[in-house]
């Protein structure tokens, strides 16, 4: 069986936009990428995240990437969460973004998958000046 899957992203002003252009960089503009870049226009977030939900057909996976943990972006989102085949994350990365563009089609990404893609995105955020001091004190 073969998937489609869409990946919406959407931060507050150009984060989106950025991340989906990096995102192509690496792999192609093959990708289902819609932005969202909020608060850039008068245009109301809530009706352009219910067209985008509106044009994509219920069997279609989605997963939503959003900047920030309970930011306003994040919470208009909530509304969707029990949408078959929908998958929210908030807090992305560009090694997130990058792992569920790479997720295989021939199946939805399972509960169990995406916690592994969180868990391995958060293992990618380190405090360089710690990490340098401790190589140094090896190389000694």
């Amino acid at each position: 069986m073969k998937i489609n899957r869409h990946i919406i992203i959407a931060s507050h002003s150009n984060l989106a936009q950025g991340m989906k252009d990096t995102l192509e960089f690496f792999a192609g503009d093959k990708l289902k990428i819609t932005v969202l870049t909020a608060y850039v226009d008068n245009v109301p977030i809530d009706e352009t995240i219910k067209s985008m939900f509106e044009n994509i057909d219920s069997d279609d996976e989605i997963v939503v990437l959003t900047d920030i943990l309970g930011g306003s972006v994040n919470q208009k989102f909530f509304l969707y969460m029990n949408r078959p085949h929908t998958i929210l994350l908030t807090g992305m990365n560009l090694s997130l973004a990058l792992a569920i563009t790479m997720e295989p089609l021939d199946s939805y990404i399972s509960p169990e998958k995406i916690k592994e893609l969180v868990l391995d995105a958060q293992k990618q955020i380190k405090y360089e000046n710690e990490m340098s001091t401790l190589v140094s004190e090896e190389d000694e």
